[in-house]
């Protein structure tokens, strides 16, 4: 509990404010997942030296992840800045390792139209309709606009009667 206080306190002080504050805060293994998507909230440091960024997710959480060598890396750089929206899934070749892709501000990704569809046809694949839930701020705003592109594409399928 006193580290979930300390992670919110550091949001306050150096970071975005999540942008709806119903959003769950839990802690990601970065080893066990498989992949998350959001935008970075901020990033903190533990007592123990351990860094840490905060990522307001695309699945309406907000996902505490311990930095990797390479994600220290990006950040040495230059890289993985506030309010920017990342990717980070395992890949399993070789030595498990979590890939990290910058797609662009936060903001940018909700009118990025080749990602956004993209993200409704690997859902529509899966057999995942999109659906809002009602989320305020920017989960809120990412969901209408996965759904609003969900419309198009199943409207260019009954049109090219490619839908089932």
């Amino acid at each position: 509990m006193q580290k979930m206080a300390d992670r919110q306190k550091t949001l306050a002080a150096g970071g975005v404010l999540p942008s709806d504050r119903r959003l769950p805060i839990e802690p990601l293994d970065h080893r066990a997942m498989d992949h998350v998507e959001g935008r970075i909230l901020v990033h903190g440091e533990e007592e123990s030296g351990r860094t840490y960024m905060m990522v307001e997710s695309t699945d309406a959480k907000i996902y505490v992840i311990n930095h990797t060598r390479q994600m220290q890396g990006m950040r040495n750089a230059g890289g993985l800045k506030v309010d920017t929206f990342v990717r980070l899934h395992m890949v399993a070749a070789g030595r498990p390792r979590v890939a990290v892709e910058e797609l662009g501000t936060s903001e940018s990704i909700l009118e990025n139209r080749g990602y956004l569809r993209q993200t409704v046809q690997q859902l529509l694949r899966k057999g995942i309709t999109p659906v809002e839930d009602g989320w305020n701020g920017w989960p809120g705003k990412y969901q209408r606009a996965v759904n609003r592109t969900a419309s198009e594409v199943r409207s260019e399928r009954r049109v090219t009667g490619l839908e089932r």
